[in-house]
């Protein structure tokens, strides 16, 4: 038999042995690598919101970008509170003024992606100790003397300002800009009616007025004729209606508390004679709930009915 052949049934017989070698190590891959990939897109998208400059001020350095794993390293002692409330990354960027040489920030731009709204919401309100403003832009935010914080969709942005110069409400303009148009920076607002002078609002995370079946609870207080009254709505993106208001009614029933139901413009309205809250109204829409604390006012409930239409 001649070598040539012998040679040529030998390569033959091989190649399907090489192919299934190679499909074999196609199948092992690297973890770390496919993560790496992850972490390189989403510092990618969240990074590219920070400005490359702005008017009258350079950027230092690069932007910094941080998630769960190192986010220590930037707020030490407050990184947990942050990731309990659902946070996924930051992006740092620090300026100094344009015709400086110094390596101190003038001005800082936090931009935290904190997944959803409600969880962009449930920091700054937590960050404001509940008090809460539009500021220009019709951003929902607040001021304090070292900057101002704002929210726009799932970012909480935080500005931070060392120079009398720099005009915050241009800058918070700016990255609301980049983070992309949010018409209604959180829905729910425009869903609660005017029915007096807003005094506060707030967020609950966990466990509303002491039941742990209410969570991600927004409350607003209003001052209606020098009283004030309570109105709390929660939303399906916080949990499931239905099982919400069964958990409701078993409290109820368990507890002994007294309360009657009624169908209004198909919505269930509920009347509660609450032995440790007094009476109030729990209204289940079919995509949120609403609850009155403080009024036994039909007008309201009215309002209410009117107002908080399906997203």
């Amino acid at each position: 038999m001649a070598p040539s052949y012998v040679y040529r049934v030998l390569v033959t017989g091989l190649l399907p042995v090489i192919a299934a070698l190679v499909y074999l190590e196609g199948q092992h891959y690297d973890p770390a690598l496919i993560r790496f990939d992850q972490l390189q897109s989403e510092s990618n998208a969240i990074t590219r919101l920070i400005p490359e400059k702005l008017e009258g001020f350079r950027l230092l350095g690069t932007v910094r970008f941080y998630t769960k794993d190192n986010l220590y390293e930037y707020v030490n002692g407050h990184a947990e509170y942050f990731i309990s409330a659902g946070f996924i990354s930051l992006a740092v960027g620090e300026y100094t003024v344009s015709t400086s040489s110094s390596s101190e920030p003038d001005v800082i731009i936090d931009i935290y992606d904190m997944g959803k709204s409600i969880q962009a919401f449930g920091v700054i309100s937590d960050e404001s100790g509940g008090t809460l403003s539009d500021i220009d832009g019709g951003l929902t935010g607040f001021r304090s003397p070292a900057g101002m914080s704002f929210t726009n969709g799932q970012y909480y942005v935080k500005l931070s300002s060392f120079n009398d110069n720099v005009q915050l409400e241009a800058v918070a303009a700016r990255i609301a800009g980049s983070t992309g148009e949010v018409s209604d920076p959180f829905p729910e607002f425009s869903r609660l009616p005017d029915i007096g002078i807003v005094a506060a609002t707030r967020f609950i995370k966990e466990a509303y007025r002491g039941l742990d079946f209410l969570n991600n609870v927004i409350e607003r207080e209003y001052i209606i004729d020098g009283s004030a009254i309570q109105v709390f709505i929660i939303t399906k993106d916080s949990g499931d209606i239905d099982a919400i208001a069964d958990s409701f009614m078993k409290y109820f029933q368990q507890s002994g508390i007294e309360f009657s139901s009624a169908n209004k413009k198909n919505s269930t309205v509920y009347t509660v004679r609450d032995p440790y809250e007094g009476d109030w109204s729990l209204i289940v829409f079919p995509d949120s709930l609403v609850g009155l604390f403080g009024a036994a006012d039909d007008a309201i409930i009215d309002k209410l009915l009117t107002n908080v239409s399906p997203l």
